[in-house]
């Protein structure tokens, strides 16, 4: 993952999304030096963000259920609002959910700030929700705070590993699966477990450093049917830790994707400074050799001046080491996708989404939501076969800043399931 040219995205993604058995984008295929810029052009009004909200009660990342009484301080903030997701209902019955106002009609906040509302968790989806509290004053400036919380209540919705296959995994077989409903089996190296708690060989990349499954320190926690990456930075600790799974050991033994095949990964995550979820591919282990890096999803959290204020995810296929005939670099292709505007229209941070890649050797497709975003040449590499990699990096070698201090320099990242599909397995 990751060094970083600063490019101007060209050209503008045509986005439709419909429900059914085929959802795809129509887009013009983007070819970029390395990386995006995150910090995407147009965001003038950074100056704007503020970090003015903290939360009181109930504890940050804590399991509720009933009704839940919010309460928090906006200091230089006079009105305030909260959403957060919620599943189908009798009114909005869209399959994808929608975005639920807690506070009809806002909140009027007091001379210092001081605001409060009732979560009815009962009436919202089981396991990891979101709460997203939004103030503003008479000025423009504005703030964001993202409650993570886990509802022990609630309705169960869309959790777990579906029933039916992916529809772009169609011809295929399933190959490798994890619903995360069960004991956790992942070591520090890879060897006699199913997971590899670091990247393969070399190349930690996060700040919050890639920690062991053991003592204190141990990022992984098997909540419910999900799996929990805790990065966390305890008082006076020089370092934070965070959590990386990846599907082949230190010795290159494990589970690798043979193309042609299909990958999905279902997760959710806190946006909020420094926080790097990611789900990814690579083909080769060794240091200074050529390979693939297929990023099938790098989110970028935070708001506000020096963040990256990304409006969606990034989408990024390196061809690392490799030239064209004529010996210029081989570039990789990027994207965007506009998630604002495809299927239910929620941030990646707002509810769980499915990101996924399929490669054959035509064609390489990612998806978001079953929903096509975008598709480009197989490179000869990415017929090799592929590592899956999950993480929740905290910035690193992405230099973003972390400010973390008002979530306890504490978020959880959570992984619903990991699919994988063969042609011919």
């Amino acid at each position: 993952m990751r060094t970083y040219s600063v490019i101007i995205l060209a050209g503008i993604i045509a986005a439709l999304s419909a429900c059914g058995s085929k959802r795809t984008t129509e887009q013009p295929t983007v070819i970029n030096d390395e990386y995006l810029e995150f910090n995407y052009g147009g965001n003038n009004d950074a100056d704007d963000w503020v970090q003015t909200i903290t939360v009181t009660k109930p504890e940050l990342r804590s399991r509720v259920s009933g009704d839940v009484l919010v309460e928090f301080s906006a200091p230089g903030m006079t009105v305030a609002k909260a959403l957060c997701w919620r599943q189908p209902t009798k009114d909005q019955p869209s399959e994808w959910g929608h975005d639920a106002e807690l506070t009809p009609g806002g909140i009027a906040l007091d001379e210092s700030g001081q605001g409060s509302f009732t979560f009815p968790a009962d009436d919202f989806p089981h396991g990891p929700v979101n709460i997203r509290i939004r103030t503003s004053n008479d000025e423009g400036k504005r703030d964001i705070f993202e409650l993570q919380l886990y509802n022990t209540g609630g309705v169960d919705w869309n959790a777990g590993m579906p029933a039916h296959d992916p529809p772009a995994a169609e011809g295929m077989q399933l190959v490798f699966s994890d619903d995360f409903d069960g004991p956790l089996s992942i070591s520090k190296d890879g060897r006699g477990a199913r997971y590899n708690a670091h990247k393969p060989k070399f190349g930690d990349f996060s700040k919050y450093v890639f920690s062991d499954p053991t003592g204190d320190r141990n990022p992984f926690e098997q909540v419910g049917t999900y799996l929990r990456i805790k990065a966390r930075k305890p008082a006076g600790a020089e370092k934070g830790f965070t959590g990386l799974i990846a599907t082949v050991d230190m010795d290159g033994n494990g589970f690798w994707a043979k193309p042609p095949f299909y990958a999905e990964c279902r997760f959710v995550a806190q946006s909020a400074p420094g926080t790097w979820p990611a789900f990814w591919t690579i083909t080769n282990l060794e240091r200074g050799k050529p390979g693939d890096e297929l990023d099938i999803a790098e989110c970028y959290g935070g708001v506000g001046k020096g963040n990256p204020n990304h409006p969606s995810y990034s989408i990024v296929s390196h061809f690392w080491r490799q030239t064209n005939p004529d010996g210029s670099k081989k570039k990789g292709f990027s994207t965007r996708p506009p998630i604002m505007e495809l299927g239910g229209k929620s941030y990646w941070s707002t509810t769980f989404h499915t990101y996924a890649l399929r490669v054959d050797e035509e064609y390489t497709v990612y998806y978001f939501d079953d929903i096509e975003v975008l598709r480009h040449k197989t490179n000869d590499m990415s017929m090799q076969p592929h590592c899956l990699l999950v993480n929740y990096a905290i910035s690193g070698i992405s230099k973003w800043p972390i400010d973390l201090e008002r979530y306890g320099n504490a978020t959880d990242m959570y992984v619903d399931y990991i699919r994988v599909y063969q042609l011919n397995p």
